[in-house]
């Protein structure tokens, strides 16, 4: 009992403290970062939600925007109508508990698979990947749809020897609400990974009964209702359809792509890189195959082949991006795991050693995650600037009077300053915002000509100098750096600023 390994996964281990783990490693300080790129799209969605009353319609920036069904977004409305706010807390909330599913998932599939010590081994595993607690305090659809689909494949192996009605049809049920998160992908990564299952074992004979067929009918139901409420519900102006777009983002993007067209290899590369740190047990697990495939029991053999199938399925996709191999991650844990478990010379060693990594990975992680990060943006930031910017402006007159100009500012400052989404952004592309004159931005932004003493424009710090010469008689509120930035010395010209009429 002296060492970790025993602790975490041994005989006298329990799940309870894994998943106690879990939850102090997702959900504290969630909301402690600053929302970054993709992460805009879920706060800026919802919160036009919330501004137009209609929950069937996603828009982007005042602008029709259906690429992902709609449950990601109900979720993070759901906690925002219990909490009684829409914060960065409660945009990650429904990924944080996705990812608290997702190692409980993981637990019990290992102890389908084998025993309660690949469950737990698997669960400390999976708790202390880089990108796992990354996408699982990010504010997206990918935790989502992973946690569903390794549901899915556990339900299945839960239920696999009780064939039936209801457990067909609750298997189907969660099928359809993984899909509504990101799209068909939530529905095709579990029927790949037990399709090895399947065929080795012949359960495909026992599974093949009249009753799947009654089973999918509420699933469907359940997976089209939110499409046919969008198409028949209001939104007399919206111009997408959502079952269109699910063609459009799922099908043709698989077969003939319009954007992401990342290389062949992308997925040689980022398994790995998703696997960190884990990766220094799943290469060696890797190569271990060859000489061990005749020993391994037929489970073991499956999660080799659902790692091995799915990877091919991803790569041999024409549009290809580094966290589209998120799903594929906790099945190539398990793998790992059961190779750390194999009994050989090297057995109690392996164990002592993996059992000192887990410890201190989970410490590094957290301290990232749970304490660095949050330090890092504390007392500055775009939180820091949002009240400054309310506080000035509300000296003068309530806040609900002022207009507002977004002069291409970062995305993110609409949410943080909870501005309506018919707002005007006026955006300057990529490398031209660099190469600004007065008359160029002028010629970009001509309402500077004519300056609107009830209206607030909001731009970033590149813009700063020149802006200043534009509108003399403003007052300037500025982002203070955080904590990090400031003993980092990083200076961020895409911070937000602010000009206030006198």
């Amino acid at each position: 009992m002296n060492s970790w390994a025993e602790r975490l996964w041994g005989k006298k281990a329990t799940a309870l403290y894994l998943m106690m783990a879990a939850a102090v490693m997702l959900l504290t300080c969630l909301g402690g970062r600053e929302i970054w790129t993709q992460e805009h799209r879920w706060a800026d969605i919802v919160s036009a939600m919330f501004f137009r009353h209609d929950f069937l319609h996603p828009f982007l920036n005042d602008v029709d925007y259906y690429d992902k069904p709609l449950l990601s977004y109900w979720l993070i409305a759901s906690f925002s109508w219990i909490t009684g706010t829409l914060s960065t807390t409660v945009l990650r909330l429904p990924s944080a508990l996705a990812g608290i599913l997702a190692v409980w998932s993981i637990y019990r599939l290992g102890v389908n698979i084998k025993d309660k010590r690949l469950g737990l081994l698997a669960g400390w595993l999976l708790l202390t990947t880089f990108y796992f607690i990354f996408w699982a305090k990010t504010s997206s659809a990918d935790m989502l749809n992973m946690a569903g689909s390794l549901f899915a494949v556990v339900w299945y192996a839960d239920h696999k020897n009780k064939p039936g009605f209801l457990n067909y049809t609750i298997f189907f049920l969660i099928l359809a609400l993984t899909a509504l998160c990101k799209g068909l992908v939530g529905i095709i990564v579990p029927l790949i990974a037990i399709f090895p299952d399947l065929m080795m074992r012949g359960e495909w004979k026992k599974q093949c009964r009249f009753s799947l067929i009654p089973a999918l009918i509420p699933a469907i139901i359940i997976y089209v209702l939110p499409f046919w409420a969008s198409a028949h519900v209001g939104g007399n102006n919206y111009n997408e359809s959502g079952l269109y777009l699910v063609y459009r983002e799922n099908i043709v993007r698989y077969f003939q792509p319009f954007d992401h067209r990342g290389p062949i290899t992308t997925y040689f590369i980022f398994l790995p890189v998703y696997l960190l740190p884990w990766t220094l047990f799943f290469i060696p697990a890797l190569f271990s195959l060859r000489a061990n495939w005749k020993k391994m029991s037929p489970n073991s053999k499956w999660m080799v082949w659902a790692v091995f199938l799915l990877f091919v399925f991803f790569t041999l996709s024409g549009s290809r991006r580094n966290y589209y191999v998120l799903p594929i991650v906790p099945f190539a844990i398990l793998m790992t795991a059961d190779w750390i478990l194999a009994t050989g010379s090297q057995f109690s060693k392996r164990n002592i050693w993996v059992g000192r990594c887990v410890v201190f990975f989970f410490i590094a992680m957290f301290l990232t995650f749970d304490i660095f990060q949050p330090l890092y943006y504390f007392n500055g930031g775009m939180q820091d600037f949002s009240e400054k910017l309310k506080t000035a402006a509300t000296k003068r007159k309530p806040w609900s009077e002022w207009q507002f100009i977004l002069l291409d500012p970062e995305s993110k400052t609409r949410f943080y300053l909870h501005l309506p989404p018919n707002v005007k952004n006026y955006t300057i592309k990529g490398s031209q915002r660099n190469h600004q004159t007065e008359a160029a931005l002028l010629e970009a932004w001509p309402m500077l000509k004519n300056n609107n003493p009830n209206v607030i424009y909001i731009s970033r710090k590149m813009y700063e100098p020149l802006l200043k010469v534009l509108l003399p008689n403003d007052d300037v509120i500025e982002t203070l750096p955080g904590v990090g930035e400031r003993l980092l010395k990083i200076k961020n010209n895409n911070a937000p600023v602010a000009f206030i009429p006198r």
